[in-house]
C-alpha cells in the first residue's frame, strides 16, 4: 500500500512538474513573451520596441521582479514580425535583441547577466530559429564585445555627472571594434549558404548599408556578391529595395562641388526639387524627431529662417516615416519647406550628401556650389554658421 501510494505521489508530482514547464497556449491573434533571468536586479526595466522609419518606438515596458518579466498583446496578420528587446539600465550594453513574433506563438527568453543581446530565445517561430543560428556564430567574441560595449554605455550614462571621458571610450572601441568585425565577417560568410529568409534579408540590409557608412570594415566585394542570391520577389520587398539602393549609391559630393538634386516630397505629396531655390542660399537640414539635438535645434532654425528669408531657403529633410513625419509637423506646427525623401535608408540625397549622423547640414551657394557640410548641434551654432557663411 505504501509503495502504491509512493508511486501515485511521484506520478502526481510528475504531472504537476509537466504542467508547470509546458508551453503556455497562446490564442490566435496574440503573442506572449516571458522572460526568466538570473543576476538581474529587481526594478530593472525591460522595453519592447518597434522600428518606425529610423526611430525606435517603445510599445511596452515591464519591470523585472524576482527575475521575471512578460509581454502579452495582440498581433495583426499571420506573418512573422520583428520587435526589439532593450534595457537602458546601468550595466546593459545599450543594444537590442531581435525578437520574432507570430500569431498564437509563445516566446521564452532566458538570460544570466546584463548582456541582453546574448539572451537565449526559445520559440517555434521559424525566423527566430534562423536568427538564433546567426547568434551562435563567434559566441565568445560576441560576449567579450558586449562586455566592452556595456562599459562604454555606462560611460555615456554617467555623462551628466562626470562628463565624457573620450580616452576611455576610444580605448574600449579599439578593443571591441575588431571583435565586431570578426562577427560581421562570420555572418557574411554564413550568408553565402544560409537560406534566404526574412532574417537573411534583415542581415543583408545592415551589411549593404556598410557600403555607405562603414568603409573601414572592407569586404565590399563579398557584400555585393550576396545580391545574386536574392530572387526577384526578394528584391521587390521593402528590405530588398533598400538593399538595392545601397548597392547603387549616388556619387557623393564634397565642399566645392556642384550640388546634387533629387526627388523630394512635401506634405501634400508633391514632388519638389532643390533647384527651385537656385539663386538663393540653400540650407539643407537632415533630421529626425527621434534625434534629441535635431528637435533642440528647431527654435534656432526657425529664427535663422526668418532672419535670412530674403537670402536663404531652408529645406528640412526628415528621415522619418511618412505618417510619423506628418504627425510631428502638425503637432509642432512647423512651417517652411518640410520635405522628405520617403525612402528607407540613406540611399538618395542623404547618401549623396554623406549623411551618417544627424542633424546633418549642407549649405549651398546661390550658384549651386556646396559651401559647407557639417553635423551636430549646440545652442547658437546655427547662428554662428550663418554669420560666417552669409553675412
Amino acid at each position: 500500500m505504501k509503495a502504491r501510494n509512493l508511486i501515485m505521489a511521484l506520478f502526481a508530482t510528475g504531472m504537476v512538474l509537466t504542467n508547470c514547464t509546458s508551453t503556455p497556449k497562446v490564442p490566435a491573434g496574440e503573442y506572449l513573451i516571458e522572460g526568466e533571468l538570473k543576476n538581474i536586479p529587481d526594478s530593472t526595466v525591460i522595453e519592447l520596441l518597434k522600428t518606425e522609419g529610423k526611430m525606435l518606438v517603445s510599445i511596452h515596458k515591464d519591470t523585472v521582479i524576482q527575475g521575471r518579466f512578460s509581454f502579452h498583446d495582440t498581433i495583426n496578420g499571420t506573418d512573422p514580425q520583428k520587435l526589439l528587446l532593450l534595457s537602458r539600465s546601468k550595466g546593459f550594453p545599450g543594444m537590442w535583441l531581435d525578437v520574432w513574433l507570430q500569431s498564437g506563438k509563445y516566446v521564452k527568453i532566458t538570460g544570466e547577466d546584463c548582456l541582453l543581446p546574448l539572451w537565449k530565445i526559445s520559440s517555434e517561430v521559424a525566423e527566430q530559429q534562423a536568427a538564433n543560428e546567426y547568434m551562435a556564430l563567434c559566441a565568445s567574441e560576441r560576449k567579450l564585445s558586449m562586455q566592452l560595449t556595456a562599459q562604454e554605455y555606462d560611460l555615456f550614462r554617467a555623462e551628466e555627472e562626470q562628463g565624457l571621458d573620450w580616452r576611455k571610450i576610444d580605448s574600449l572601441r579599439a578593443l571591441h571594434d575588431p571583435l565586431d568585425s570578426l562577427v560581421y565577417l562570420a555572418e557574411l560568410n554564413y550568408m553565402k549558404e544560409a537560406p534566404v529568409s526574412a532574417v537573411w534579408l534583415d542581415k543583408y540590409k545592415l551589411y549593404s548599408s556598410f557600403l555607405q557608412w562603414n568603409h573601414q570594415f572592407g569586404h565590399q566585394e563579398l557584400i555585393r556578391s550576396l545580391y545574386t542570391r536574392m530572387s526577384e520577389a526578394d528584391k521587390a520587398t521593402e528590405a530588398g529595395l533598400e538593399i538595392t539602393g545601397y548597392l547603387n549609391l549616388p556619387r557623393t559630393v564634397n565642399e566645392g562641388d556642384e550640388m546634387v538634386d533629387g526627388d523630394l516630397y512635401d506634405l501634400d505629396g508633391n514632388v519638389r526639387h532643390l533647384s527651385e531655390f537656385k539663386g538663393k542660399y540653400i540650407l539643407l537640414d537632415f533630421w529626425s524627431q527621434g534625434c534629441g539635438p535635431c528637435v533642440a535645434s528647431i527654435e534656432e532654425m526657425e529664427e535663422i529662417t526668418t532672419q535670412y528669408q530674403d537670402k536663404m531657403e531652408v529645406v528640412s529633410i526628415s528621415q522619418d516615416s511618412k505618417d510619423s513625419w506628418k504627425a510631428f509637423i502638425a503637432e509642432r506646427k512647423l512651417k517652411g519647406n518640410q520635405w522628405n525623401e520617403l525612402r528607407n535608408g540613406n540611399t538618395g540625397l542623404a547618401a549623396a550628401y554623406q549623411v551618417v549622423g544627424i542633424p546633418h547640414y549642407v549649405m549651398i551657394s546661390p550658384e549651386g556650389k556646396v559651401l559647407r557640410i557639417w553635423e551636430g548641434y549646440g545652442k547658437g551654432s546655427l547662428k554662428a554658421q550663418m554669420k560666417e557663411l552669409i553675412e
